[in-house]
């Protein structure tokens, strides 16, 4: 079951969220779902001090505290919750990138987003494998857990949560074996990364969650920040 707390101080939006909610449910019969609706930060904060939630749908404009501030908090308490945000304004998706957000949902909130939105949190994703050769060593890596590849001469290193693999292969054959995720990217001609491991973008360079950065290839910035929002969110 999921316990699902609502924060939206328009009882109307508070409303329309619920409504989904109980569309999505009525998609996914094997769901099941438990709603709290809350129209103040003090009434969220309040219930968050006894009951800990598994996904927040959050707007970012509420009343004396954001949504952002709320998730803030809610962060201090609980490393695990999936936070939603929805809002009528697309000015705080850096701090929503920040707080590792589900999704960004502007106002008003389509369907199809919606249900995208909570399939992320609620359906398991096919688990899709790369099958490489390390030192003679045969090793399956989850493809989601590669965070970016690098050339290093006629050798290419894979660079994952835990370790890193060192293996004779050419960019573009990895690339062709990857392209089962739509995430990767290939960043100029040596590097290619995952996008959805991306901790922060500027004109300039893209940092990886392990803080290596990378430069942007210009004429890219453009382009790739709108693909790292699509799949960060």
């Amino acid at each position: 079951m999921y316990r699902i707390a609502v924060c939206d101080d328009e009882k109307s939006s508070a409303a329309a969220a619920a409504e989904l909610l109980a569309k999505y449910r009525r998609v996914h019969p094997s769901i099941v779902m438990d709603v709290d609706i809350f129209n103040s930060s003090i009434e969220l904060l309040g219930a968050i001090e006894k009951n800990i939630y598994d996904i927040y749908l959050l707007d970012i404009y509420i009343d004396k505290m954001n949504g952002i501030e709320i998730a803030d908090l809610i962060r201090k308490r609980d490393e695990n919750g999936q936070i939603i945000f929805m809002t009528s304004s697309n000015a705080f998706y850096k701090e929503a990138f920040r707080i590792h957000a589900v999704h960004y949902l502007e106002k008003p909130i389509l369907e199809e987003e919606f249900f995208a939105a909570m399939d992320r949190v609620c359906i398991s994703e096919e688990i899709h494998y790369l099958t490489i050769r390390d030192s003679g060593e045969l090793s399956k890596v989850a493809m989601n857990d590669i965070m970016y590849i690098q050339s290093e001469d006629h050798y290419k290193r894979i660079i994952t949560n835990d370790r890193n693999y060192l293996v004779r292969s050419t960019i573009q054959e990895l690339l062709s074996d990857l392209n089962k995720e739509p995430y990767f990217y290939l960043l100029g001609k040596n590097v290619i990364i995952n996008l959805k491991r991306v901790l922060r973008i500027t004109k300039e360079t893209i940092a990886m969650e392990d803080g290596t950065e990378f430069a942007v290839p210009r004429g890219t910035y453009r382009t790739l920040s709108e693909l790292v929002l699509q799949y960060t969110f």
